[in-house]
């Protein structure tokens, strides 16, 4: 082996050391966001009963709200996901209904709501 071939073997094995030794960085992270709730008055029983059986109907077929940030190397996987909590569909459906921001439900209201929520957000 010649004067100039030692430091190429040696910065080869020094290579092969450096990557049989190393680990793969990975990070994986679930961050469950909420807001709090608006909130809101019913002018009667049944304008409550109306809202709440059009946002039932509405949720039972809608997906969970999800953004994931992935990013993955050669030696680097990183995933970060954020998922939004059930408040968020609900301030959706009382800015939705309360037509004239008042901040109470009138029946009119949660019909006019039962009838288009359902076909919007399903």
């Amino acid at each position: 082996m010649t004067k100039h071939q030692k430091p190429i073997v040696a910065a080869g094995l020094l290579l092969a050391v450096l990557f049989a030794t190393a680990g793969c960085i990975s990070s994986h992270e679930t961050v469950y966001a909420d807001t709090n709730r608006t909130k809101v008055a019913f002018a009667s029983d049944k304008a409550g009963r109306v809202f709440y059986e059009a946002l039932a109907r509405a949720s039972e077929s809608r997906p969970r709200t999800e953004k994931r940030t992935e990013v993955n190397l050669i030696l680097i996987d990183v995933e970060h996901r954020t998922v939004s909590g059930p408040n968020r569909l609900f301030n959706e459906a009382v800015a939705f209904c309360d037509t004239n921001r008042d901040g109470e439900i009138t029946e009119a209201e949660a019909d006019i709501f039962a009838g288009a929520w359902p076909q919007l957000r399903g």
